[in-house]
């Protein structure tokens, strides 16, 4: 793995003793994707809508230059590079070959596989496990038509993703509230075959899973964009979340965590709706409507955009109450003069404060929502990943239900399948990616001692 520590990247939870502000986030450097071959394929494309051109991967560093292309001679350059790599990419690949973030990490531990001559095996659904409560060894599993029973000489390691679209564990665990994803699919399978075999599952109360707030688009082919508003609009100058009262309920520059689990408590919070005034929404976007507000009509005509020239026009075409949004927009307005948030403290943490725009002063999260038009969005709470899972040890052993100080022999845990190290708290980035690897790292390590 080859990372990087960001400079700057407060904690979420920036307010806490013992957060910082630097050097915790780690990010994957780029990696060409041209040095995996064939393979380059097996690395799942990300959101369509989180590239540029129809499939360029960018990192916060490209963004960054992308929008001082115009204004900077290092953005220009470094611009066109990423333009030329990717239209050069486009004539012998079906995506762009420059790796960036979760992409660059797969793909630079694909390419250490391919390097050891380990055999991946994709389109391949383990059926069951081979053995018993006691001792796991090995799998069933169905590949093209074929079946096989695979023995695991070191043990077995489930690492499917987690629970979130099995049916009976998504009634249990997720509230129904909940209906969008951005995630990829995943159905449990594993994580069944081992509660029937007598794993414990984890259940704090709270923790159910990791959320973010996500706006919803149908697009050309008829498939859903489930788009996650992670850091780039809602905590920025000219923007303000109501609900179906035309009121605040939660701080819009909070971690997305936070901010999703908020709407999910609330009442009359799903959805809320993202307003952002003209100005604010041609500077900093509105997400899949990027920088600049080009082509706004499609997106107005598709319903995903609202445009309305006055707060009591927006409030009859949201069905809200305008005096209300009149009120609501009002403070806002004053809220933006002091830089002070009376009603819910945004932008008062080190983190929040990052969020926003740093040329706004004296709040960099807080600007007047004016001129209109206006133009709302409807964001829903969504899961991006299960905290709930097999319990495990320290050394990524599956433990038992009623019976913790014996593990499960053979058999592993990591990633989403594996109960959350932190609980129903969110502190910084990556708490999913991180742990996922130490543990499985940690498993492989133990799992060589059985050899």
């Amino acid at each position: 793995m080859q990372l990087r520590a960001f400079a700057y990247h407060p904690d979420y939870l920036s307010a806490l003793p013992g957060s910082t502000t630097s050097g915790r986030v780690l990010e994957a450097l780029p990696f060409d994707g041209r040095e995996l071959g064939a393979q380059c394929q097996l690395a799942r494309p990300p959101i369509p809508e989180f590239t540029v051109l129809g499939g360029m991967m960018v990192d916060r560093i490209d963004i960054g230059h992308l929008l001082k292309l115009g204004r900077s001679f290092e953005s220009f350059g470094h611009s066109v590079r990423l333009i030329g790599r990717y239209a050069i990419d486009r004539l012998g690949y079906a995506r762009g070959t420059r790796l960036v973030m979760g992409n660059a990490l797969v793909g630079r531990l694909l390419r250490s596989l391919q390097q050891r001559g380990v055999t991946i095996w994709t389109s391949a659904k383990v059926e069951r496990l081979l053995g018993d409560e006691r001792r796991i060894d090995g799998v069933t599993v169905t590949r093209n038509g074929e079946r096989y029973d695979i023995q695991a000489t070191c043990g077995v390691v489930l690492g499917t993703g987690g629970y979130n679209d099995n049916p009976q564990l998504r009634h249990r665990f997720i509230p129904t509230s909940v209906e969008h994803t951005p995630r990829a699919r995943t159905d449990g399978g594993l994580q069944k075959m081992a509660l029937a075999l007598g794993a414990k599952i984890s259940e704090i109360p709270g923790a159910s899973a990791f959320w973010a707030p996500a706006s919803v688009r149908k697009r050309r082919d008829e498939s859903t964009a489930v788009f996650p508003h992670f850091v780039l609009d809602r905590a920025k100058p000219g923007m303000v979340l109501v609900n179906r009262h035309g009121t605040r309920y939660l701080n819009e520059s909070t971690s997305y965590h936070l901010f999703a689990r908020s709407m999910i408590d609330a009442t009359n919070g799903i959805p809320g709706f993202l307003i952002a005034d003209r100005r604010a929404l041609a500077r900093y976007g509105l997400r899949m409507i990027r920088p600049g507000g080009h082509r706004l009509r499609r997106f107005i005509d598709e319903g995903y955009l609202v445009e309305a020239p006055t707060l009591d026009a927006l409030a009859a075409r949201l069905d809200i109450d305008a005096a209300s949004l009149r009120e609501t927009v009002a403070r806002m307005n004053a809220f933006a003069q002091s830089g002070i948030d009376e009603d819910f403290a945004r932008g008062t943490t080190a983190y929040e404060r990052n969020l926003g725009d740093p040329g706004v002063a004296p709040n960099p999260t807080l600007g007047p929502i004016d001129p209109p038009p206006f133009y709302p969005i409807r964001l829903y709470p969504a899961d991006i990943g299960a905290s709930t899972g097999i319990a495990a040890d320290a050394q990524a052993r599956v433990l038992r239900d009623g019976d913790p100080q014996q593990p499960i022999d053979g058999l592993y845990v990591a990633g989403n399948d594996m109960q959350s190290i932190m609980g129903a708290a969110y502190p910084v980035p990556g708490i999913n990616l991180g742990p996922a690897i130490v543990f499985a790292y940690l498993a492989a390590e133990h799992c060589a001692t059985r050899a």
